[in-house]
């Protein structure tokens, strides 16, 4: 029920780019790095609002009489603008801890001392990837952090944005693999069973209408990718697994 230019004005929300992330987990490897992931816990409910909003008290609350509403002082799940509220909030809490964000993107932070990059830190939405060159650093960054926010400590980062990241520090290098999604993706498709080929059609083949028996529901099934329905999901889902496998 939120009207637009009374109870919300701007709502966009800048998230990490993937090249970003590249970028990140590249300059953590150059430098020989540690990396650890932080989640913040109900992050929309720590932005403050800039507008005065109020809303129905919920269901089984006792009321202080009829006709009565709430007075929000925090941004609540569900606003229209409660994403960048908490993107607000988490600038001014990390500016405060003497960070500054990259020029080609808002969602990397780096904080120097003495000329050089002592802490990296990568944001998409409430997670967290940090890097610095010790546990001190980090150990630190989470103390700091921890007096403005509730978080959760996940340890070193293995898993970020459904990616398997895979650290090799004696050769300085990570890896990233996509296998779980990609398992995930043919699971949504009913494909998990199919034989892969290398080549799935010949070159200039002419296609025609099979006239073979079909069960009723490969018929729907092919009838749903022909309106649409399922295609584009298809071509969105594979477009992801570009992300570390280009080649498809």
């Amino acid at each position: 029920m939120q009207v637009p230019g009374e109870d919300f004005t701007e709502t966009f929300s800048s998230v990490a780019k993937f090249n970003t992330l590249q970028i990140f987990l590249t300059l953590a490897a150059f430098m020989d790095y540690e990396i650890y992931q932080v989640d913040v816990v109900a992050a929309y409910l720590r932005g403050n609002l800039d507008e005065e909003i109020y809303m129905r008290v919920p269901d089984g609350v006792e009321k202080l009489g009829s006709g009565r509403f709430w007075l929000l002082k925090k941004a609540l799940y569900g606003l229209k603008q409660a994403e960048r509220q908490w993107k607000k909030r988490l600038h001014e809490v990390l500016s405060k801890l003497g960070f500054i964000r990259a020029f080609a993107n808002d969602c990397l932070y780096l904080k120097r001392e003495n000329g050089k990059i002592t802490l990296l830190v990568l944001v998409y939405v409430d997670d967290m990837a940090v890097a610095g060159p010790d546990g001190y650093w980090i150990i630190s960054f989470k103390n700091a952090l921890s007096k403005d926010f509730e978080i959760t400590d996940l340890g070193e980062l293995k898993f970020i944005l459904g990616i398997l990241v895979t650290c090799n520090r004696a050769n300085r290098l990570i890896y990233l693999n996509q296998s779980a999604y990609i398992h995930q993706v043919l699971m949504c498709f009913d494909m998990q069973d199919t034989s892969p080929v290398a080549t799935p059609l010949a070159v200039k083949h002419d296609l025609t209408l099979s006239n073979s028996s079909q069960t009723e529901a490969k018929k729907q099934t092919y009838r749903d990718y022909a309106n649409g329905i399922h295609y584009l999901s298809l071509v969105r889902s594979l477009l992801y697994a570009t992300q570390t496998r280009p080649d498809i």
